[in-house]
């Protein structure tokens, strides 16, 4: 007893809930027990006016239904089954939802399901009074019986239903010579669950599982029935004023076990007159507003009684000039002659060159005859042509095979956009990955296809990185200055020196430091340089102590111009850089002085002899002596 309180909790919580996200609800709970609330509060829409309303069928097998969030499709309504309407709701958790009722068939249904016999039939009727040319309204059949009987042989098991259609004009093979007016689209086929199936006229079915988690779909939250119709539409000419009688049946076909139901979307009983629809040519953003030179707005007239002449009154308004804002006019009258539903009149904006914003443009159709008083509206709009802008991501650096998004902004011209880039993508953005510098090329139209702007990006891939440095000779105890010379990658660097052999070490870490020390032997070190890429290059330099190296100290040149002993030169004093040298007469008097020599006196403007001189060297030693210079020798 318990369990069974805390089921019927649980029922009385998804029937009365608000919002409905995982499964459909449904209740036959007062108001919702009466054929004349389902009908009158729940199925009727605009122009009908009803009356006479009964049901025949258990009482257990009518109710009303809130499907918002589900996927069934249609948000309320009246549910009307062959068993229990409990036993539609989600999830979909046994491979045989049942009800049975014991009730009897219906010739009907017997006629639509042969040579099938129906049972526990459920009869919904009312008599009703159209206020225009058609009656439609929306519904979706569904059924725990698919897809396991769907094979079945002829005379097995086939549950069905028919929306039962008569009146004036109308001789169908039903009985009171009504017409079965729920069809598969395009089909003089009825809906039934051999004819709309997986397998046949699949496009219009919802394969829901089979409640075992062993079916071609995974079963489904919302609805307990393996299979479902999509959502379909029950339609069919009627004359204005005039009363018609519709019987809504469904029933089990073969036996009484297996439920089925079919769902009637709340609101969707209707009868309205001409239907109107504006259809920009470009749609998108824009598929309410026509712009100046560019593209179409066709205006389509569908009515539903094809058996007469119509003639229907266009009533034109907006502050847009018939016939001068837009060409051709808008006739005040359109003609539907005999077999012909619908009329189609397409205009275009002029271009004026002119700033307005926007115009209206408002049509009322209203048919004469005794439904006068349907009016249906149309609203669109006219728009000046703003030309298009085109700007693009600025160009850009990346590292090679780096991942960079390029987009293009557009604004004005007429939506939508077409995109066309130098890679083939249509996209309004792109993501690309060069290894190397490319310059990227994007072209877009409008909708009107005459404005076509264009531009480029370029993304730079920076060459590799490549440092180098200098081997060293010095002589021994003199100081060196050395440095790593780095070419291409991306800055900023990180740097660092390394000693492979020797005792000494480059502190250095700065890529643009000088770094000044007196090695003590001979030493290789290695200078490794990483740019923000990440890539990496790396130079060895080796050191080499000589030492040997004295300076040599000449006591004789001949400046004479034959390439031999020219010039003053103190052998090994280019390991000194930064040495002084002085050169004196035999009086004291100075002729030549150099605070870095460099081995290149050559005794111009004196005459021969011998002269004293004084070298200093950068080491911190001096040299003193005399040098003789024989410039005929």
């Amino acid at each position: 007893m318990k369990k069974m309180y805390a089921l019927l909790l649980v029922l009385s919580l998804l029937i009365f809930s608000g919002n409905s996200y995982s499964q459909i609800s449904v209740t036959n709970n007062a108001p919702y027990n009466t054929a004349q609330y389902l009908i009158q509060n729940v199925l009727l829409g605009s122009g009908v006016i009803a009356s006479n309303f009964t049901y025949n069928g258990a009482p257990v097998a009518v109710g009303f239904f809130n499907g918002v969030n589900t996927n069934l499709n249609l948000d309320s309504g009246i549910i009307i089954t062959s068993g229990l309407i409990d036993t539609a709701v989600g999830p979909n958790n046994e491979s045989s939802a049942a009800q049975i009722n014991n009730l009897n068939g219906d010739p009907d249904l017997d006629a639509i399901m042969s040579p099938t016999l129906s049972y526990d039939a459920s009869i919904l009727e009312f008599d009703f009074v159209p206020m225009a040319d058609t009656v439609k309204f929306r519904y979706v059949f569904g059924s725990d019986e698919y897809m396991e009987w769907v094979s079945t042989t002829p005379g097995g098991i086939n549950d069905g239903f028919g929306f039962f259609l008569s009146g004036p004009g109308i001789n169908g093979p039903y009985s009171n010579q009504s017409e079965n007016i729920a069809i598969i689209p395009n089909t003089a086929l009825p809906v039934t669950m051999f004819n709309l199936n997986l397998n046949n006229n699949g496009q219009y079915y919802f394969d829901n599982g089979d409640g075992q988690g062993t079916g071609t779909a995974p079963d489904g939250p919302d609805v307990q029935y393996d299979g479902f119709t999509v959502p379909l539409v029950a339609k069919h000419w009627v004359q204005c004023g005039q009363t018609y009688h519709i019987k809504i049946a469904i029933g089990d076909g073969g036996d009484w076990w297996i439920d089925s139901g079919v769902f009637l979307e709340a609101g969707s009983f209707t009868s309205t007159g001409i239907n109107i629809t504006a259809d920009v040519s470009y749609g998108g953003p824009n598929d309410s507003t026509l712009f100046e030179g560019c593209g179409q707005a066709c205006l389509y007239f569908v009515r539903g009684n094809t058996q007469t002449q119509d003639t229907v009154t266009l009533n034109v308004s907006g502050n847009a000039q018939n016939g001068v804002d837009y060409t051709p006019s808008i006739p005040s009258q359109i003609i539907f002659p005999v077999g012909v539903d619908s009329v189609v009149i397409c205009i275009s904006a002029v271009s004026d060159n002119q700033t307005e914003g926007l115009d209206t443009v408002h049509l009322a159709a209203v048919s004469s005859g005794p439904c006068a008083q349907g009016i249906t509206n149309v609203t669109f709009f006219i728009g000046d042509h703003i030309p298009m802008v085109l700007n693009v991501s600025n160009d850009t650096t990346v590292c090679p095979n780096q991942q960079v998004f390029l987009n293009a902004n557009v604004s004005g011209g007429v939506q939508p956009y077409g995109f066309s880039w130098s890679t083939g993508s249509t996209a309004q953005g792109i993501l690309v990955t060069p290894s190397a510098t490319t310059t990227y090329s994007v072209a877009v139209t409008d909708s009107c296809g005459a404005n076509i702007q264009s531009s480029v990006i370029t993304v730079t891939v920076p060459p590799n990185i490549f440092v180098s440095v200098s081997d060293v000779t010095v002589c021994e105890g003199q100081p060196i200055t050395i440095a790593g010379n780095i070419n291409g990658g991306v800055p900023n660097y990180n740097c660092s020196w390394v000693t492979l052999t020797g005792p000494d070490s480059i502190p250095a870490n700065n890529c643009t430091q000088q770094y000044t020390f007196t090695p003590t032997a001979n030493g290789t070190f290695v200078f490794t340089a990483t740019d923000q890429c990440n890539r990496t290059s790396s130079d060895t330099l080796d050191v080499l102590v000589d030492t040997h190296c004295q300076i040599n100290i000449p006591n004789v040149f001949t400046p004479n111009g034959d390439g031999l002993n020219d010039l003053l030169v103190f052998k090994n004093l280019d390991h000194f850089p930064g040495s002084g040298l002085k050169i004196f007469n035999r009086w004291g008097g100075q002729v030549y002085e150099s605070s870095n020599y460099q081995n290149d006196w050559s005794g111009a403007g004196v005459p021969d002899g011998t002269y004293f001189f004084v070298l200093h060297v950068s080491d911190g030693k001096e040299y003193k002596g005399f040098v003789e210079i024989l410039s005929h020798k």
